[in-house]
């Protein structure tokens, strides 16, 4: 037994190391990329940086904190004959000052590189983030980068995808791309103190955390070629592959269809899909200590596997799909598509509407049900639709966002994760998310108000089971389910000033605690002036209350003050 169980966390660790240098990938491609040469033409802007922040934290239920944060990192736009992208990275170290602090070392990165290696035929896609995020959503700040706890973890992804694209003759245009993501995670768990079934609440022990998965999609298509053609149509196939570290998990989802529109008009295109997809879900089973009756745990908390008892099958799905719907496109500056049909089993919609004015104001509405993980809404896209998360804009050098979780004292941008709402599991949800934004831009101010609903229908049981249980109960099954508003004002005094508010308004409630409900309030305010040609100083300052039903009332404060040098 104890042979099987080393060889288990000895393989365990092979698959972190394997999953973080792949979840590196994407950034190393990224900057490999951006050193193809281009006689002809290369721009690139490079700003490497240091900074340093005095942090203090207060609240109720929780001991005061401070410490000093010293960082380093770089920004950097590219844009040369075959390679355009940004990339931006930041290390930060923090050393306490009085209390305790459960992170000290915080990785921030975005990469984004495109790079055409062929003319009009093969492309490379490649990127990544590092961010930090809260491992259960229970205690998530959307707008807050200080709100420092132990429910913290360090997330990193990374992406790479080859493309082609060939045009043949006048009629059609065949695309192929394949993309392979890795997401990697230092999630803490909450050690198990009692027998039966886990994951439900705190007090029995956290079920499964997310640490490390592999996914890849390929897709084919064969489309018409768009013109002004009547009727356009298109074939496709796709193949979606997600490996998760925890119990061997393996997501295998495979689809293929065609579309067919007819365009009535200039404006307005009635359009409708089909095909037949086949998706599975499997793990294996959870071994336990037959004296205790916990879950067995190797040195990094990963669950051991129990060789007596079957794999499972936690989720098995296949059919037909279909949806029905137009697409209204009254001028370059607004669209608006919705489709209805059936996909998954159950009733599907999507909604998608966008609106650019000549004078800044934008507008954008949408709403997809789809089946995906933590993961994959990281490093793969939805039926052929790119996840984008929602950015609120700020007043940036480059321009080149960090990935933080919160608005960034720093650079004054935010919003990479906070579009992310769920807590950080490897399971599989149908996924109902909606989305309404409405922001402008002008020349001294920058402000945006949106709206979201965010529900994830688990369709598996997040890696749930308790001891010698055959088959998964399905009375773990539940629902996660999100909702909120949010504000955002940034205001450029004069030349060498800014300052920005914001506010969040939450509901949150989650599966793992049937019970608790959170209701959230969070304003903040940031303050930046240029001191010198390169050095800057900047301040914030947070406060949050947050409402739980059956459970006492808590609240925290943040305060924050630093300078940043660009070289």
């Amino acid at each position: 037994m104890e042979a099987d169980v080393g060889a288990t966390m000895s393989g365990a660790g092979r698959e972190v190391g394997r999953c973080r240098t792949l979840a590196a990938t994407g950034v190393v491609v990224s900057m490999l990329t951006a050193m193809v040469p281009s006689s002809a033409y290369a721009d690139v802007e490079l700003k490497p940086f240091v900074s340093l922040r005095q942090v203090v934290s207060d609240g109720s239920n929780r001991d005061a904190r401070g410490w000093l944060e010293a960082g380093a990192g770089f920004a950097a736009l590219l844009d040369t004959n075959r390679v355009d992208g940004n990339i931006s990275y930041r290390y930060s170290r923090r050393f306490e000052e009085f209390g305790s602090l459960s992170q000290k070392d915080r990785h921030n990165a975005n990469a984004n590189i495109r790079a055409e290696l062929i003319d009009d035929f093969l492309l490379l896609n490649a990127g990544g983030t590092a961010s930090q995020y809260a491992t259960d959503v229970r205690g998530f700040n959307a707008i807050n980068p200080d709100d420092e706890s132990g429910n913290q973890t360090q997330i990193f992804s990374g992406y790479v995808e080859p493309s082609i694209q060939q045009r043949i003759g006048d009629f059609a245009t065949f695309q192929g791309r394949y993309r392979l993501g890795a997401v990697s995670a230092d999630s803490p768990r909450e050690r198990l103190s009692s027998p039966g079934s886990i994951g439900l609440d705190p007090s029995d022990g956290i079920g499964s955390r997310l640490s490390d998965s592999i996914s890849q999609t390929a897709s084919v298509t064969l489309a018409s070629t768009r013109a002004t053609n009547t009727i356009n149509w298109s074939l496709n196939a796709q193949g979606t592959h997600e490996d998760v570290d925890q119990l061997n998990q393996k997501y295998r989802g495979y689809s293929a269809g065609g579309e067919l529109s007819f365009r009535i008009s200039r404006k307005i295109e009635l359009i409708g899909s089909g095909g037949y997809e086949d998706i599975e879900n499997t793990q294996d089973s959870i071994l336990f200590d037959e004296v205790t009756g916990l879950p067995v745990l190797d040195e990094n908390d990963h669950f051991q596997v129990d060789p007596a008892m079957p794999r499972r099958t936690a989720y098995d799905f296949s059919g037909v799909y279909w949806n029905g719907g137009f697409r209204y496109t009254p001028s370059r500056r607004t669209s608006l598509e919705f489709r209805a049909g059936e996909r998954y089993g159950s009733a599907n919609f999507f909604l998608d509407f966008n609106h650019r004015s000549r004078g800044g104001l934008n507008v954008r509405a949408n709403f997809q049900q789809t089946l995906n993980s933590f993961s994959r809404l990281l490093t793969q896209s939805i039926n052929g639709v790119p996840v984008n998360a929602v950015r609120v804009g700020g007043i940036d050098q480059l321009g080149v966002p960090f990935c933080v979780l919160g608005i960034d004292p720093e650079s004054d941008d935010g919003g990479c994760l906070g579009g992310l709402t769920q807590s950080l599991t490897p399971a599989t949800f149908k996924s109902d998310r909606g989305l309404v934004m409405v922001s402008r831009t002008l020349e001294a101010l920058t402000w945006s108000a949106s709206a979201y609903y965010d529900k994830r229908r688990y369709v598996d049981a997040q890696q749930l089971q308790a001891p010698n249980q055959v088959e998964l109960p399905t009375n773990l099954f539940g629902d996660d389910e999100s909702f909120g508003v949010r504000g955002r004002v940034a205001l450029r005094l004069g030349e060498l000033q800014t300052l920005g508010f914001d506010a969040l308004l939450a509901r949150n409630s989650y599966a793992l605690s049937v019970k608790r409900k959170d209701t959230q309030f969070t304003i903040g305010t940031q303050y930046s002036r240029r001191l010198s040609k390169n050095l800057s100083g900047n301040a914030a300052i947070y406060g949050t209350h947050r409402i739980t039903e059956t459970r006492g009332d808590s609240s925290t404060f943040t305060a924050s003050v630093g300078v940043r040098y660009n070289f």
